[in-house]
């Protein structure tokens, strides 16, 4: 929103002065009251202004900022997911072809249609979190890759949630939500964003590999949704391990005393 300009323009229908709040750079050219009315050319003049000063500190003072980190959250970093009663105690983002307890062998497909080709295997890791958090920028830690091993991660509306769709049948308002959206039902998990696709692992990176962005998603991760990490590997492999890390924006860190989960 630019600053709000209260124009004063001379009616000649109604024989007096009318006003009007328009915001810069528009200009007040016929009676607000009536567009049919008759007004007197040239008489229109600005008589206050409210300029737009943006968000500002508890003391007034404008922020001014280059990050693009919403306002009212923090940065956090995080190597798990969270659970229904705690924040970072979900679901570790690793994985270990050590341990082959886990693994989902190849050929297959998984709940949200992610295909594990023939061949390989992969191991799989759902973590989500409470609160709705801003992904921004990774880091991909890995230890004796094979060639051919790769990771993706997607972002997933699970089985019995509605998501927006431009192509979806059901308005907004039929879920009691505002806006002209359309949303769609998913009847099975369904993939919503592709947040990491075929990222191929080769070696070992102890230092890790990371995964930068000049900012972070403009809408943060609806909560209820989740995200799967799928590392994919050849069969031969029994030695790749490794983890990830996050970076991410949100509004708290810790389930201070009080709070509710």
């Amino acid at each position: 929103m630019g600053d709000l300009n209260l124009w004063k323009i001379y009616c000649e229908t109604e024989s007096k002065w009318v006003n009007m709040w328009l915001e810069d750079p528009a200009t007040l050219t016929y009676c607000p009251n009536n567009n049919q009315h008759t007004i007197t050319s040239g008489t229109q003049v600005v008589s206050e202004s409210r300029p737009e000063t943006g968000p500002v500190m508890s003391d007034g003072r404008p922020i001014i900022r280059a990050d693009t980190r919403p306002l009212n959250t923090s940065t956090y970093f995080t190597m798990a997911g969270d659970t229904a009663s705690g924040i970072g105690t979900g679901t570790a983002l690793r994985w270990d072809f050590s341990d082959d307890s886990t693994t989902v062998s190849g050929p297959a497909t998984l709940s949200n249609g992610f295909e594990i080709p023939e061949g390989h295997k992969a191991q799989v890791f759902d973590f989500s979190f409470l609160d709705p958090a801003y992904f921004k920028d990774g880091t991909v830690y890995f230890f004796d890759a094979p060639w051919g091993c790769y990771a993706a991660m997607d972002i997933i509306v699970p089985s019995g949630s509605y998501y927006p769709n431009d192509h979806g049948a059901i308005p907004a308002s039929a879920l009691g939500l505002p806006g002209d959206d359309t949303y769609s039902y998913a009847s099975s998990d369904q993939i919503y964003f592709r947040y990491l696709n075929r990222h191929y692992m080769y070696g070992s990176c102890p230092m890790g590999d990371e995964l930068n962005a000049e900012g972070c998603m403009v809408d943060a991760l609806p909560v209820g949704w989740f995200v799967r990490g799928v590392i994919v590997t050849p069969n031969s492999d029994n030695s790749c391990k490794g983890y990830a890390e996050l970076e991410m924006y949100r509004h708290r860190s810790v389930i201070l005393p009080g709070d509710s989960p």
